[in-house]
């Protein structure tokens, strides 16, 4: 059978006002998550090109930082933007809701793994309530903290220190109750539990935590479900951000789940299990069809959560593919040296729901050994964490090591490369190196390392850089590890770092 005439990007199928305009707003037609809309381009956003936070004694000096809004705990997933509200996850199972005008925290929801359990909910109510309680003490707190977190060194606050102790008391308590349904991977503590973006249609908000929680709310952050299942992931974790897609949302967690987005209630289930992969989900349109796709290679029709296109037709990978042109661009498996057997590659779409992605040409790297040497202490210098941006019929990949990789998208051919001037930090395999996504910002390309450096490009075939910027954030002896990926709206960048989401714009 035929199911497939044309694939598009879902984000073709949206509002008037283009992502990044001010006038944007999320609907269930083209719903909000990672990257935006998963693209990574914010075309209607005018935004800002100059910023610095550096280390002045014990406090620090700023340029074009609005505010910085102190967080109730570390987090490594991106901020979504719904009309005056911003959505952001933090550890270990925090939805926290933040005015975009103010960076005043409007409320903490956190979604214990306990509460979609009802025996065991009903066991610890008390410690339930009492964090619940403790979770608006923590927004004054932390509102308190708001006018000089930006310019001051961090500090810990009482309402926080008493939250995690509390969250600390839940989690003992849940594992002591069943360890086999509520033990956790301990490598999944190395970035966290609420790595995931959260999404939202406009009307609702949602997110997923590797404890396997999904939950629904409203924008003012009254809870509609809770569903539990699976929550775990490859071998070092799992950090697969939710779908939003034709009423449901969609999880991964070695398997694939939907469920509606109005109720909670699961629909379907489709076995999806990968080895070492640790991409996110991503939408495509097939003819009238809408179908989930999972980073390795996983596909389900929305319509009846049918899997099609076959089995891990990718393969292990870290960044997420994007669908442009009628190709699927996904990394077949971990780069080595100039091996083009490994590396991104250009899909062609099936054309039969049994058929499965087959690669039609690769986008060549051509790295001289001397540039981004990979060695014992630096492996990965040469691999891909961050997701690739498509523009103008040009492909921009960034290496953790800080390469630039700049293809033609028809063809796979190298326009050129560059070893960008930053410094991330890539150790096994706590330093994720340059693991922010590039993002376009109005005419510009934003490119960040781990530690604080971001770079902005002119989009072309030849390399022009136009400013390099720094946020500074001690951390011990050394730099806060910055691995989420910014979003912009209007004339303002909004990035989150583990301890602090800032609001960037010219002044």
């Amino acid at each position: 059978m035929r199911i497939l005439t044309i694939i598009v990007c879902l984000a073709a199928v949206g509002p008037s006002a283009p992502m990044g305009s001010t006038k944007y707003l999320p609907t269930p037609d083209a719903p909000v998550g990672w990257r935006g809309d998963g693209s990574g381009r914010y075309p209607g956003a005018t935004p800002p090109t100059s910023w610095e936070r550096r280390k002045a004694g014990n406090n620090y000096a700023t340029r074009n930082i609005l505010w910085a809004s102190p967080m109730p705990n570390n987090g490594v997933s991106t901020p979504i933007i719904v009309g005056p509200r911003i959505f952001v996850t933090c550890e270990p199972s925090d939805l926290v809701c933040i005015d975009k005008a103010t960076g005043r925290v409007l409320w903490i929801r956190s979604n214990m793994a306990c509460e979609a359990v009802p025996e065991v909910a009903k066991t610890l109510a008390p410690q339930l309530a009492e964090l619940a309680k403790a979770n608006a003490e923590a927004v004054e707190d932390l509102n308190g903290a708001l006018a000089g977190a930006a310019t001051s060194a961090p500090k810990e606050l009482n309402g926080l220190r008493k939250k995690r102790e509390i969250e600390k008391k839940i989690t003992d308590a849940q594992v002591a109750a069943d360890k086999k349904v509520f033990g956790t991977n301990w490598a999944q503590a190395v970035f966290g539990f609420a790595g995931q973006t959260p999404t939202s249609d406009g009307k609702r908000v949602c997110a997923f935590f590797t404890s396997g929680v999904s939950v629904g709310y409203d924008l003012d952050g009254n809870r509609k479900w809770i569903q539990r299942g699976e929550g775990m992931g490859s071998e070092h974790g799992n950090f697969a951000s939710p779908l939003l897609i034709g009423g449901q949302l969609v999880v991964w967690a070695n398997e694939m789940r939907g469920y509606d987005v109005e109720t909670g209630k699961m629909l379907w289930t489709a076995a999806a299990k990968a080895s070492n992969t640790y991409g996110s989900l991503f939408a495509v349109r097939a003819g009238a069809e809408l179908v989930a796709g999972f980073q390795s290679g996983y596909f389900v029709r929305i319509r009846d959560g049918k899997r099609i296109w076959g089995d891990q037709a990718f393969g292990d990978a870290v960044s997420t593919p994007i669908v442009e042109g009628g190709m699927i661009l996904a990394h077949q498996g971990y780069p080595i040296a100039n091996d083009q057997t490994k590396g991104l590659k250009a899909f062609k779409i099936p054309t039969s729901e049994g058929a499965k992605p087959q690669p039609a040409y690769a986008f060549k790297a051509e790295w001289a050994e001397t540039e981004i040497p990979a060695d014992k202490k630096t492996p990965f210098n040469r691999g891909f964490v961050a997701s690739p941006l498509y523009r103008d019929g040009l492909v921009y990949q960034l290496t953790e090591g800080g390469g630039l990789l700049v293809n033609d998208a028809s063809t796979g051919d190298l326009i050129y490369r560059k070893v960008l001037p930053m410094k991330p930090k890539t150790e096994y395999w706590n330093w994720a190196g340059a693991s922010a996504s590039p993002t376009l910002a109005g005419k510009q390309i934003y490119l960040m390392d781990n530690q604080g450096t971001t770079i902005v490009l002119q989009p072309g075939r030849v390399y022009k850089e136009l400013a390099i910027n720094m946020i500074e954030d001690a951390e011990g002896n050394g730099q806060a590890q910055n691995l989420a990926t910014p979003v912009f709206e209007g004339t303002r960048m909004y990035y989150r770092n583990p301890r602090l989401l800032f609001c960037i714009a010219e002044k």
